[in-house]
């Protein structure tokens, strides 16, 4: 299983909600942020499982303010992971495309813990805002880290969420838990073909986007298993058909699965592994392109209401109300004052 070589660094406030799930599963974790009060709410979190990075509290979607707070706090970060996770082969780092601390966060620390932890890949886990309901901010920010984590060149899956795939963020959260979880602790002993351990490392170490899905044995055919492919909690996958590696864990023989429909669905990958007679059906698509159209979407959607929030942010800038002088022309009618008389003077 992979679960003995893994731990999560969870960064702000979306990573801390995340990561939580595998905490009481017992994966080594570490939860990072500049806000004591987002840490403070990790109620079931021990106290030595969280890092405050000071200088802020709270990075208020300023990714510039989040990169410069964790600069400042690295080696101490990186510490603190060699402390709570002695020997892990994989890290998690996980933190929002559209927030503050998390989206300052994500790319660097992949880059510096490559390098500094001895890790074989660094895997981030990260969340597109709701197109609907969240700031044009959060939108720039989720265009920007994106681009930040695309550029890397470390090895290391990335796994985009999308909060307009469901209105309860919570839900997702736990649903990818389901889905993660499964493939970290799948240990299934077949004669006909295992997926092990080497396979599902290569599975996490591949660059580019990744998805896994997962499937009881009551659904587990190739019609619901391509479905999974798009009506997901995922980001969408683009239409390209780039993919680098298909996991696929058959429940039974696997006869309910055509794996050429599979490839005729996501395209053709470099190579498949195979394992059967597990208690569900597991499916990992690795090496895909990153969403290009979704990303599209939202640079159009930061487009469209540029002209309205440059109004808005120069309207601060503009005086429109005149100096409050409205009496200035009018001369008050005084009376020369006369000094006055002692008493004395009324009685000539």
């Amino acid at each position: 299983m992979i679960k003995g070589k893994s731990g999560f660094l969870g960064i702000g406030a979306y990573g801390g909600n995340q990561v939580l799930p595998f905490y009481k599963a017992d994966y080594p974790s570490l939860f990072a942020n500049t806000a004591h009060s987002d840490l403070d709410s990790l109620k079931d979190v021990e106290e030595s499982h969280k890092f405050h990075i000071s200088g802020g509290e709270g990075c208020n979607k300023d990714r510039k303010k989040s990169k410069k707070l964790i600069k400042k706090n690295l080696d101490a970060i990186i510490n603190e992971i060699k402390e709570k996770m002695p020997g892990i082969e994989y890290l998690f780092i996980v933190g929002s495309l559209g927030g503050g601390t998390g989206a300052g966060g994500i790319a660097p620390m992949k880059q510096i813990a490559m390098y500094e932890l001895n890790l074989k890949a660094c895997i981030i886990v990260t969340v597109l805002p709701n197109t609907k309901t969240e700031s044009v901010q959060a939108l720039i920010n989720a265009y920007e880290t994106l681009a930040e984590i695309e550029s890397l060149d470390e090895l290391g899956a990335t796994f985009i969420l999308d909060n307009d795939k469901n209105n309860n963020k919570m839900k997702i959260n736990d649903m990818f838990y389901c889905y993660l979880d499964a493939m970290l602790t799948c240990n299934c002993n077949s004669a006909m073909g295992n997926v092990d351990d080497a396979e599902f490392e290569q599975l996490l170490s591949a660059r580019g986007v990744s998805i896994i899905s997962k499937l009881g044995k009551d659904k587990s055919d190739t019609t619901n298993l391509i479905n999974t492919f798009h009506n997901n909690i995922y980001a969408p996958l683009e239409a390209d058909k780039v993919i680098k590696y298909v996991g696929l864990v058959n429940t039974g023989i696997g006869k309910n699965i055509n794996i050429e429909d599979v490839y005729t669905e996501v395209g053709t990958p470099l190579d498949t592994y195979v394992g059967y007679e597990s208690d569900y059906t597991l499916c990992v698509l690795s090496g895909c392109s990153f969403p290009y159209e979704k990303m599209e979407e939202i640079k159009q959607i930061i487009e469209s209401k540029k002209d309205e929030v440059t109004r808005n942010i120069t309207a601060q800038n503009t005086k429109r109300l005149s100096g409050l002088n409205f009496f200035d022309g009018i001369e008050e009618n005084k009376q020369e004052e006369k000094k006055k008389k002692n008493d004395r003077d009324w009685l000539f």
